[in-house]
């Protein structure tokens, strides 16, 4: 998303999500014909004003001064909007989509930055392609860059929730395939539906785990018309799997109650899986629940 710059990457790149309990980081390293390693996972609970503070420590603790980072923001942070896109070219994207955005936003358009990707051309079958345009406050920006640049990092992009999970998909496995990634937590979630590095569909779920209780049943009713729209609107054929993210809590009556209820195979994400030996070996599940962004941040590549 925001101003990616070429970097060396002798150190991996660092993926990081700050929210408002503390801060998640992961650390990834690609070498050519490998698998991607997992060097560090960890999250620190702390309160947004603690947090620059505390990211300075990590930092020297861990010895990642100057370490090339992904800042993935929390989606609270940020709006994403689905809309037309304009007949411009790529570089050109932003800045269309910038003026049809200043009229669906209650901030003034010059307090806002902006960044947009397009679906691929063989969503919605054949009809008017479609972008997702993402804005973000300019303050909260310029703050987080601040942060990052104080903890001694290098601030290399920043980027949305749905475009970590498409990489945390990819990980395991969508190439040539179509997979889901789904994240529920206390008052919402998110489903994301990818094949291979292609992101076809992002819809935030209204309900979360607080309001289902002991009946999952509005849950699991919404993300099956998720499901259904993908499979009947984009034309992309059924989902292969869908891959449910750690939850903080309740996370095995979850897995069961959705596997009841959806018609799709289901299965739970595991970091220890994805890395096996490597930084996610100690990690429980609410601990991999709070750094699942920022692993999906740190396993961005760049496209040509």
């Amino acid at each position: 998303m925001w101003f990616a710059k070429k970097t060396t990457r002798a150190d991996g790149l660092l993926g990081i999500e700050t929210g408002p309990e503390g801060i998640a980081l992961a650390r990834v390293q690609r070498n050519p014909g490998e698998a991607p390693r997992l060097l560090d996972c960890l999250f620190r609970q702390a309160a947004p004003a603690e947090q620059p503070a505390l990211l300075k420590r990590l930092v020297a603790e861990l010895g990642l001064a100057g370490v090339p980072v992904n800042l993935v923001l929390h989606p609270a942070t940020y709006q994403m909007l689905l809309l037309d896109s304009p007949d411009v070219p790529a570089e050109e994207l932003r800045d269309a989509l910038r003026w049809r955005v200043k009229d669906l936003i209650p901030e003034p358009i010059d307090q806002v930055v902006v960044d947009a990707f397009t679906l691929p051309e063989d969503a919605y079958r054949g009809r008017s392609r479609m972008a997702y345009c993402a804005v973000l406050g300019k303050g909260h920006m310029q703050g987080w860059l601040d942060m990052l640049t104080h903890a001694g990092l290098k601030p290399q992009s920043i980027d949305v929730t749905e475009m970590a999970f498409r990489n945390l998909g990819l990980q395991a496995g969508a190439e040539g395939m179509n997979i889901a990634v789904l994240r529920l937590r206390s008052s919402e979630g998110l489903i994301c539906v990818q094949n291979g590095a292609d992101l076809y569909m992002a819809r935030r779920i209204e309900q979360g785990l607080e309001h289902a209780g002991d009946d999952f049943a509005t849950v699991t009713l919404e993300i099956q018309r998720s499901l259904d729209y993908f499979e009947s609107q984009l034309g992309k054929g059924y989902i292969n799997r869908l891959l449910l993210l750690p939850a903080k809590r309740n996370g095995a009556a979850t897995m069961q109650a959705l596997s009841a209820g959806l018609a799709v195979k289901l299965q739970a994400l595991d970091l220890r899986e994805l890395f096996p030996g490597q930084a996610a070996a100690e990690l429980d599940e609410q601990e991999q629940a709070y750094c699942m962004a920022a692993v999906g941040a740190a396993l961005r590549q760049e496209v040509r």
